[in-house]
């Protein structure tokens, strides 16, 4: 036997014994994100004005703040100008919806 093959003998399971450490360690440093992103919700509210008086619109909080010009900052000056109740928190009766709560879902103002 020669002096090359007896080292390539000596070094395989060594060899072999390291890759596998390798592997191992880097299954166990790398978890997987089988997490999904949450879809941006889209909901329709009811929109009211502050005497809870439907607008006799219902919009999603981006079409609301495009086509009044509000939103929902809370930084002063503000004054409150619509409140907008979701599809479940509302009851409809003769077409005209009434909010189920007193505190709506989602608050619009204007900043004087």
């Amino acid at each position: 036997m020669t002096k090359a093959a007896n080292i390539m003998k000596q070094t395989k399971v060594p060899l072999f014994l390291l890759a596998f450490v390798i592997m191992l360690t880097a299954l166990s440093a790398v978890t997987p994100n089988f997490k999904s992103k949450s879809a941006i919700k889209q909901i329709s509210y009811y929109w009211f004005d502050p005497s809870t008086t439907w607008l006799g619109r219902q919009n999603t909080i981006a079409n609301e703040e495009a086509l009044t010009g509000l939103d929902e900052s809370t930084s002063n000056p503000k004054t409150l100008v619509e409140k907008g109740w979701a599809p479940g928190n509302v009851t409809i009766v003769n077409g005209i919806p009434s909010p189920n709560t007193g505190t709506p879902d989602k608050v619009l103002y204007s900043h004087p």
